[in-house]
């Protein structure tokens, strides 16, 4: 006899339900298949185990010795199966379970704790995981649930909350003793700090009123993958960077920093939250889910995030 494979176990549930039902034909209905589909995986399950398993007659079907004693063993594993079935069933429709989120350093203290205060105080059964870096994080191979991001990748699914502005800055110091800036292409002649964790070129396009869109390659003297180091850098004078203006205000409101082609805006970044389970997602990851649009609907100030869509 070979062992039984995994073909076989969805065929000692359709011998466990012929059991339970006294008939091919009453198994095929609850089962939604045709009667000699029933028949044929019952035979092929006796095949395996080559053992006969029902007597069948033209009036009714019967369990033979070593068909009562497999079907007391296939009726554990139906109901194992249900249990498990149910147990999931539980676990997406409770706010039981953990949720894992990953976020960039300045999302989380900045905007993404905030927006749950409300959700961990009023559910004490959902433990909460928070992955911090400040590149993105793979959904599936680290079991995350939620990603809060900000950037220029939004993807089709992504849930879009809004949009940062960003500006070109540098600190005084830089330049007073670099070449004046007047338009876009006279950044190619500076030294620029790159926030770029995915190692991409760097392509900048502008807008202006007068002159229209100009778009420019720059080659950066530094990049990082931490926005908060190219802060640091542009506050030691060593170039220009580009940050989100909610993250260098009081710098740029202190003089620390100072904007850099005023007149231009750049594009800005998304908002967004990746989710991995786009179907059937659990009730405590929806929730959660929730209450992070919430704030950034009602609770962010409007001069952080503009509302509109790409």
């Amino acid at each position: 006899m070979r062992k039984l494979g995994i073909d076989d176990l969805a065929r000692m549930a359709t011998f466990a339900r012929v059991v339970e039902l006294g008939a091919f034909s009453r198994a095929a209905k609850a089962l939604g298949l045709t009667t000699s589909s029933v028949s044929q995986h019952v035979r092929a399950l006796e095949l395996s185990l080559q053992a006969t398993l029902l007597n069948r007659s033209t009036r009714k079907l019967s369990l033979t010795e070593a068909g009562t004693l497999f079907y007391k063993h296939c009726a554990h594993i139906v109901t194992a199966a249900s249990e498990a079935e149910q147990s999931i069933a539980v676990l997406n429709n409770e706010m039981v379970g953990e949720v894992r989120i990953a976020v960039s350093s300045f999302m989380s203290t900045k905007y993404l704790i905030p927006a749950l205060h409300d959700f961990i105080r009023h559910n004490p059964k959902v433990r909460l995981r928070l992955e911090v870096a400040d590149n993105n994080v793979d959904l599936i191979e680290q079991r995350i649930d939620l990603a809060l991001r900000a950037g220029r990748n939004r993807q089709p699914g992504d849930i879009f909350l809004g949009r940062f502005s960003d500006v070109l800055c540098a600190s005084p110091s830089y330049l007073a003793v670099r070449p004046p800036i007047h338009s876009p292409v006279d950044l190619l002649h500076h030294d620029f700090l790159l926030f770029n964790p995915h190692g991409e070129p760097c392509f900048l396009e502008f807008s202006n009123a007068a002159s229209g869109t100009v778009r420019v390659r720059l080659q950066p003297r530094i990049s990082a993958n931490h926005a908060r180091s190219l802060r640091y850098l542009a506050l030691d004078g060593h170039g220009i960077t580009r940050l989100l203006e909610c993250k260098i205000d009081d710098d740029l409101r202190a003089g620390r920093l100072v904007q850099v082609l005023p007149d231009w805006t750049l594009g800005g970044f998304d908002v967004y939250v990746t989710v991995r389970h786009r179907d059937n997602m659990p009730l405590k990851v929806r929730q959660c889910l929730e209450h992070i649009q919430h704030y950034f609907e009602v609770v962010l100030p409007l001069n952080a995030v503009a509302a509109a869509p790409a």
